[in-house]
């Protein structure tokens, strides 16, 4: 299928946070992997390895992995086609460098929104999507989305060498290594590559592998005809109902299927091979009952909004109406659907199946046997549901245990209950949220009353004149699910909490207009741990939530003390002072040394010699009761400073053995980026200001704690567009990614 897009945004990820790493990730639901586990093939069927039935799986592509698709990638959004379309498979449709559906080297994808562009980016995307697949036990399809993979065979080697081995023991994966070769031969070209990339996954595991073929992968009786070397292997049929009739292309999948090889849809629409033009419902419908009779698994395409939000161009083979990516859950539920998605998911609904009722076949017709149980994370003992004498074993006691007849629920997930007569329950245990306390955060404060939290710099004040500096509290009472909150210190002799009248003139209007608010009171340098607690409120679970508070001593300062140029001989007043500015005396070093033969401190001056050199000028000043130990180092550079003086050395005769190189001048920084030369952002209050001196494209990225990007925007000329509005986004942090060409301002950004 041609996707006719040409996209104007990039991606990018905040590999910096942390995240949960697929591998610790373990169901939370019972679903076709519990069942079949890994997936292999046995002649002309793909079964599965736990139980060796044929598997039938029916599920959804997303779009490809570009600015409009995108968005869809995270776990809510597999969470919630797992829950309300009882999706069995997703598809990763990974972009690897064009579009182009004849494999031309034309039509690229943007560098950052193709793999080839930003493989490691796409790597950690990759993990929470197979986290994702884990946790709601449905199979994930990695798919080397191109139409000429078989002249990237070295970086597909790359890449799948590294997912095979890393995910070697994860029985939901299937790798789909080859999207739609186009006008090549089966024998030249695309074997020769399914060949070299399956050996080296078969080094890593033995999950099924399914491989693309020629015209746009619709023949796969050649892969039957002359197979690839590796064991399990399927060959993949892709077709759109409105161009492809079952009558025209199913004889290659009979013929595949004859010659004792299975076949997977990995991708297929109701509408034109191009995604566009109005859906064929009896065609579809012909299609879909073929698949159903032929227990071929399949994935339709593709999970994406109508209208690109990026390019404004739209397919009518999308799954959902409208024009804006859908991040939540509730935005997921009350979207409109789109001809297309609302064929899909009835075909999806209507073949859902309970996995519990597979996974338990044959061991329920028993006395001991129990309906299925489905509880809250809060229920705390269930009594009344099991048989007494029988003697339940949980298998996963993390979840829930047996005590007698009572069922004792612990946390979020599924564990099977086996009696002694061999009768096997399922208890699936559903999450409920825990409440917040808006602003309940970490916060750093040193003895000078500078604070540090996650929504930027703050004050701690003397808020309640009793004549020691404070932390105040954000001016509320309750949850932001509406329930009373206390808070506790669990260690006061550092840090006391307390609730008090806010008295002095650095109020705010709201706090002073209240009776009393929360503050944490500084009382000696450590961590201390605030506790809080609210109880439960419908729908949510009481709260016991814990954050550390630092107070630690400040940092002294000297006034002026930085990077200095100096032109040969010149003298600089006042740089070179005595003491701090809180009088704590000053020692300095010229190179490691007392003195230079380059610079003379004189008095509080700096005198500059006559030869070119860069001089590493160190700060030491002793630990104080309150003031932390101090030592800085910055460049003070002399005369021309393309070739410079590094080793000052003399030999034991007194002779000069100095070496000169080449040097680039240091670039300041901000934290872990490069502080930009003509590019800045900042945020105040639910407005972006940005200031640039060039008339570059600049895009715009907000992602939220978990990484998941929830805003983009670009404008062609920041003086044009110097502000942008950022409201309609969730309470909460946020980190905030300015880009243009080479520079990037990234800020930290709290929406209260």
């Amino acid at each position: 299928m041609k996707p006719l897009c040409n996209l104007l945004f990039t991606i990018a990820f905040a590999t910096a946070l942390v995240f949960a790493n697929a591998l610790e990730a373990t169901p939370k639901k019972v679903g076709p992997v519990s069942y079949y586990g890994a997936l292999h093939t046995s002649g002309n069927k793909i079964v599965g390895a736990k139980n060796n039935q044929q598997a039938m799986l029916r599920g959804i592509s997303f779009f490809w992995s570009d600015a409009t698709g995108n968005p869809f990638y995270r776990n809510t959004v597999v969470n919630w086609a797992a829950d309300n379309l009882h999706i069995d498979v997703f598809r990763f449709a990974m972009g690897i460098q064009y579009y182009n559906s004849q494999g031309s080297a034309s039509e690229p994808l943007v560098t950052q929104n193709s793999y080839m562009g930003n493989p490691e980016g796409f790597l950690y995307l990759l993990d929470k999507m197979v986290a994702a697949a884990i946790e709601n036990d449905i199979y994930i399809i990695v798919d080397w989305h191109s139409h000429r993979a078989h002249l990237e065979t070295s970086d597909a080697l790359t890449f799948f060498k590294t997912v095979a081995e890393k995910y070697k023991d994860v029985p939901n994966i299937i790798y789909e290594i080859y999207n739609e070769p186009v006008h090549v031969s089966w024998s030249n070209n695309i074997k020769p590559y399914a060949n070299t990339i399956s050996s080296a996954i078969r080094q890593y595991t033995d999950n099924l592998i399914i491989v693309g073929t020629s015209s746009w992968s619709q023949n796969p009786q050649e892969g039957a005809r002359d197979s690839v070397s590796a064991d399990n292997v399927a060959y993949v049929l892709h077709f759109y109902a409105a161009s492809h009739s079952k009558g025209s292309y199913s004889g290659n999948i009979e013929s595949a299927l004859n010659s004792g090889h299975p076949v997977f849809i990995s991708e297929w629409g109701t509408t034109g091979a191009d995604g566009d033009g109005a859906p064929n419902q009896n065609a579809t419908n012909e299609w879909t009952s073929y698949m159903d009779q032929k227990l071929i698994p399949n994935c339709n395409w593709s999970f994406r909004q109508y209208t690109s939000h990026t390019d404004g161009k739209s397919e009518q083979s999308a799954f959902f109406a409208g024009d804006t990516p859908l991040i939540t859950e509730q935005a997921l539920s009350e979207a409109k659907l789109t001809t297309s998605g609302e064929i899909v998911k009835k075909y999806l609904v209507q073949h859902a199946r309970s996995w519990a009722d597979s996974l338990t076949k044959g061991k329920r017709n028993s006395s001991c046997a129990v309906s299925h149980i489905t509880a809250k994370e809060t229920d705390g003992t269930i009594s009344g549901k099991l048989q007494s004498g029988c003697d339940y074993s949980s298998s996963d006691e993390s979840v829930a245990a047996v005590s007698g007849t009572d069922l004792i629920i612990k946390s979020y997930g599924f564990t099977v209950l086996t009696a002694k007569d061999g009768a096997q329950t399922v208890v699936y245990v559903q999450s409920i949220p825990n409440q917040t306390i808006n602003g309940f955060m970490g916060v750093s404060c040193d003895y000078l009353g500078n604070c540090t939290t996650d929504r930027g710099s703050d004050r701690s004040m003397d808020y309640d004149e009793d004549g020691k500096k404070e932390w105040t509290y954000p001016p509320s009472n309750e949850t932001e699910q509406g329930s009373t909150f206390t808070l506790e210190s669990l260690d006061p002799d550092i840090v006391s909490v307390k609730k008090v009248k806010c008295k002095s003139y650095a109020c705010s209007g709201t706090q002073s207009s209240m009776p009393a608010i929360w503050m944490y009171e500084f009382n000696s340098f450590g961590d201390a741990r605030i506790a809080a607690s609210a109880a439960a409120v419908s729908g949510y679970r009481e709260l016991h939530d814990t954050i550390v508070v630092h107070y630690t001593k400040a940092s002294n300062r000297i006034p002026g003390f930085g990077n200095e140029k100096f032109a040969l001989g010149e003298t600089k007043k006042e740089v070179l002072p005595d003491t701090s500015i809180f009088g704590t005396p000053i020692t300095w070093l010229f190179d490691g040394e007392e003195t230079s033969p380059y610079l003379q401190r004189v008095g509080i001056d700096a005198v500059a010699g006559n030869q070119k050199a860069i001089v590493k000028v160190t700060a030491k000043m002793p630990e104080t009761d309150f003031l932390n130990a101090y030592e800085r180092t910055f460049n003070f550079t002399i005369g021309d400073t393309s070739v410079v003086d590094t080793t000052k050395k003399q030999d034991s005769s007194g002779k000069d053995t100095s070496s000169t190189k080449t040097i680039t001048p240091p670039v300041a920084s901000i934290g872990n980026f490069a502080r930009p030369q003509g590019l800045n952002a900042g945020v105040t209050g639910k407005m972006l200001y940005i200031r640039s001196n060039k008339s570059a494209t600049i895009y715009v990225d907000i992602y939220d704690m978990l990484g998941n990007r929830v805003f983009q925007q670009l404008t062609v000329d920041a003086a044009k567009t110097p502000s942008i509005g950022l409201s309609g986004l969730p309470q909460g942090s946020y980190i905030v990614r300015v880009r243009q060409q080479s520079e990037q301002v990234t800020l930290r950004w709290v929406n209260k």
